[in-house]
C-alpha cells in the first residue's frame, strides 16, 4: 500500500456464520442477560432493527480490520427491499451500537476482530460516525470517497 492510500473494498456479508449466534456468544461474554436486537444479513447488507440495510465496506489499517457501515439511502444507493421514506431523525444517536457491533466485530472474516464504524451523512462533504473499537476517520473518508462523487470528506463536529 502506498503512503497515504487506504485499501478498502465492499463486503457482502456471508450467510454463515449466523449473526444471531455470534450476537448470543458476544452477549454471553459481556455478561448481558438478554438481547433485544442483533444484526442480520439482509439484501446483501447488514440489517438492524427497522433501519434499511447498511452497505458494508472493509479496510485494514495498522494490522487491524475495520468495517464501515453506510445507510444506502444516505449514500444514494438503491437496495432491493429497502424503504423509500426518510430515515428517522436522530437514528445514529438512537442506534444501539453495542448490539449491532459486537457480533460483527467478532466475525471470522476479520481475524483478530474488527472495529465497527456506523456512518451518517448529514449533507455536504461532512460525515458523522459512531465507532465501536478504534477510530479511523481517514479510512471512513476513503470509503466515502469511493462511494460518491465527493473527493474530500471531513468529520463533522
Amino acid at each position: 500500500m502506498l503512503d497515504g492510500m487506504w485499501s478498502v473494498a465492499p463486503w457482502i456479508p456471508p450467510a454463515s456464520p449466523d449473526l444471531a449466534v455470534l450476537a448470543m456468544e458476544a452477549a454471553d461474554e459481556e455478561g448481558l442477560p438478554s438481547l433485544r436486537a442483533w444484526p442480520e444479513v439482509r439484501n446483501s447488507g447488514i440489517g438492524f432493527g427497522a433501519l434499511p440495510p447498511f452497505l458494508c465496506w472493509t479496510g485494514e489499517a495498522g494490522g487491524h480490520w475495520h468495517l464501515v457501515l453506510l445507510q444506502a439511502r444516505e449514500a444514494g444507493a438503491l437496495v432491493p427491499g429497502a424503504r423509500m421514506e426518510p430515515l428517522p431523525a436522530g437514528w445514529l444517536e438512537a442506534l444501539d451500537l453495542g448490539a449491532l457491533a459486537r457480533p460483527l466485530a467478532r466475525h471470522p472474516a476479520f481475524p483478530g476482530g474488527a472495529s465497527i464504524h456506523v456512518v451518517h451523512l448529514p449533507g455536504g462533504e461532512a460525515f458523522r460516525v459512531r465507532t465501536f473499537g478504534s477510530a479511523a476517520p481517514d479510512l471512513v473518508a476513503e470509503v466515502l470517497k469511493r462511494t460518491s462523487h465527493i473527493q474530500s470528506w471531513h468529520q463533522a463536529d
